[in-house]
């Protein structure tokens, strides 16, 4: 009798060994799944807000290395391109057509944001849809260059000027924002548009005088068209970057090229201003959905704040894109955008230059 009940003893005693190592087997191996990256052995598609090359392409192909290096689990990268409306066609996108699951982000240009506080036509997307992730580059000055034959190297000889033409991309795109800024604000004669080009076609048509001038990032001028400033191409005026800077580090540049800002001679054109600023907190914006796994939420923006700061990605953005980086993260563009004014009238102006239509007043 005291065999079997020894025997017993061990017979439970051994099933429930045999339990603890089957739990800790499946605590293990719970653990392990629990841990595993969330994009090891996935694909990560960005969606970009433009054509296939120009700036913008330059600017996603330099990060995203590095974001690759950053992100846990070294997921494959493939890109799907969603030109039209300035962005808005890909943000559009992102907001309703593609899955909450991590595995999209989105590169757009800038003018998506104003386009949605605006309420412009064709935006079916909210800002409150998208996280932001940060832009490696916050856009630096701008310059409005103009082809030589046309003599015009001072804004009043620019404001004298009746029809001058901007070569640009699409209504609504960012480039074509910045154009029509200048031309409210200088109070331009009767401007006219001419559309349809990508970004590599535009100075080639200013060349053979299908246009006649645009608004250019002065790194982006420096980088594709800097003998222009040797063949009689005139800068009558700029606009500062989003912190104020001028063209004081470019002796490239002629000296006494006006501020975009000393035309600013209402209340209305300063607030116009005010808003430029603030809805424009970068270039080439990354984000994400609202609503993802929380794994892969935290997982994008741990590695784009790494991406941020690596210095071997900072020489390596400039070597390829040629503009420095200096860059803004997800953080700073929301702090940004929370500062925009929401003053009707100062909104139905810039929407108004975001639009095909005339030139709203200045006063």
């Amino acid at each position: 009798m005291k065999a079997l009940w020894n025997n017993g003893l061990r017979a439970l005693a051994f099933s429930a060994f045999i339990g603890l190592l089957a739990g800790a087997f499946l605590a293990v191996r719970g653990w392990a799944a629990e841990e595993a990256p969330f994009y090891q052995g996935k694909t990560l598609t960005i969606i970009e807000g433009r054509s296939p090359g120009g700036t913008g392409s330059l600017r996603t192909q330099a990060v995203v290395k590095y974001l690759q290096k950053y992100l846990p689990g070294n997921p494959s990268v493939a890109y799907q391109f969603m030109a039209g409306g300035g962005g808005i066609a890909a943000a559009n996108h992102m907001a309703q057509g593609a899955k909450p699951d991590g595995l999209t982000i989105a590169n757009i240009g800038v003018s998506v944001y104003s386009s949605a506080i605006l309420g412009v036509s064709g935006v079916r997307y909210r800002l409150d849809d998208f996280v932001s992730l940060g832009c490696a580059y916050s856009g630096g000055q701008r310059v409005l260059l103009i082809r030589a034959d046309l003599g015009l190297d001072t804004v009043e000889k620019v404001k004298a000027y009746k029809g001058l033409r901007f070569g640009n991309r699409s209504v609504g795109h960012a480039t074509y924002v910045y154009d029509r800024l200048f031309a409210y604000m200088l109070d331009l004669k009767e401007p006219r548009w001419i559309l349809g080009y990508d970004s590599l076609e535009i100075g080639p048509a200013i060349l053979r005088g299908e246009a006649d001038t645009q608004v250019q990032s002065v790194h982006t001028l420096l980088r594709r068209n800097s003998e222009w400033l040797k063949s009689g191409f005139t800068f009558p005026a700029f606009v500062k970057d989003v912190t104020g800077k001028g063209l004081e580090a470019y002796p490239q540049f002629p000296r006494g090229i006006a501020s975009l800002d000393r035309y600013a001679d209402s209340e209305l054109k300063k607030s116009v201003m005010q808003f430029y600023y603030g809805s424009n907190p970068g270039t080439s914006v990354f984000f994400a959905t609202k609503g993802i796994p929380q794994p892969a939420l935290r997982a994008l923006k741990e590695a784009f704040n790494k991406v941020w700061v690596d210095k071997q990605f900072i020489e390596e953005y400039e070597r390829l894109t040629g503009e420095p980086a200096d860059p803004v993260t997800g953080e700073e563009v929301d702090q940004a955008l929370q500062q925009i004014s929401k003053d009707p009238r100062v909104m139905n102006t810039y929407k108004q230059l975001m639009a095909g239509g005339p030139l709203p007043p200045g006063k």
